[in-house]
Order: C-alpha cells, then sequence, then structure tokens
C-alpha cells in the first residue's frame, strides 16, 4: 500500500512542471498575464524603495499606480474561465487593499519600519494571488528593472 502511495507522490511531482506548462498554454493571453504581473512586481519594488527612501509623500502615487497594475491583470485575463477570473480578482482585491493599507499609514505620522513590515504582509498578498499562475510566468521580484530597449539598470 505505502509503495501506491508513494509512487502518487512522485508522479504527481513529475506531472506538475508539465501540468503548469499546460495552464501556460491555456491562457488566452499569456505575454500579456507576464506584463500585469511583471508590472505589480516592479511598482511593489518601487514601494519598497520609497519607503526605504522616507519619501512618504510619494507612497500614494505609488498605490495608484498598483491600481492602475491590477486593471492591466485584469484585462489580461479578461477572456479567461468565470471561475479563473473569480479566483484572481478575490486575490487581486486583497493584494490591492493591502497596498493601500500601505499607502493610508503613509499618510499619518509615517513609521519606516511599520511601513515595511505591512509592505511586507501586502508582498505576501501579490504572492498569493501569482501562485494562480504558472512559474513561468511569475517574475522574478530580484530582477533589475529594463527600460525599455536598453539593458539592465544597475
Amino acid at each position: 500500500m505505502k509503495r501506491v502511495r508513494i509512487a502518487a507522490v512522485l508522479a504527481a511531482i513529475a506531472l506538475a512542471p508539465l501540468v503548469a506548462s499546460t495552464v501556460a498554454a491555456q491562457l488566452k493571453s499569456p505575454d500579456d498575464v507576464k506584463n500585469g504581473l511583471t508590472l505589480l512586481v516592479q511598482i511593489s519594488n518601487d514601494f519598497k524603495r520609497q519607503i526605504t527612501a522616507k519619501n512618504f509623500a510619494r507612497i500614494p502615487h505609488e498605490y495608484q499606480e498598483y491600481t492602475e497594475g491590477a486593471d492591466a491583470l485584469r484585462a489580461a485575463i479578461k477572456d479567461e474561465t468565470a471561475a479563473f477570473k473569480a479566483k484572481v480578482e478575490t486575490r487581486l482585491k486583497a493584494s490591492v487593499a493591502a497596498f493601500q493599507k500601505v499607502s493610508d499609514m503613509s499618510a499619518n505620522a509615517p513609521d519606516a519600519d511599520k511601513l515595511m513590515a505591512e509592505h511586507g504582509k501586502a508582498v505576501t498578498a501579490m504572492n498569493a494571488l501569482f501562485d494562480l499562475f504558472p512559474a513561468d510566468l511569475r517574475p522574478d521580484p530580484n530582477a533589475a528593472p529594463r527600460r525599455p530597449g536598453g539593458p539592465p539598470k544597475n
């Protein structure tokens, strides 16, 4: 009995990348989805840079950009199944709400440490959203942003 279970687990692990590739192939606009997810990561990184630099007045603008990035992701999945869109929307709303909290906190006697902790929670919510998408569409949060048509920034 144990051998059957072990074999089933190993088979599931071996098939996981194939299933993820199939999901990516099934998405109607995988390039648009990848761009939307990348945009969210870049804006999240901008939040972090503004907090680190103690440029708190800029954080509400970053939140506005994040909502625009969320709209771009919504547009990228507009032709997907209703069930998938509902899952994405639920997690996307949670992610947007988490970044809104960071933005709201930045207005009232901002504390960089508290903002950074709250940003960490927002990133966790964003990563839960990303988990709905195949790994090959998820951006590397540590990758240097690229300028259009240029080399990576240093």
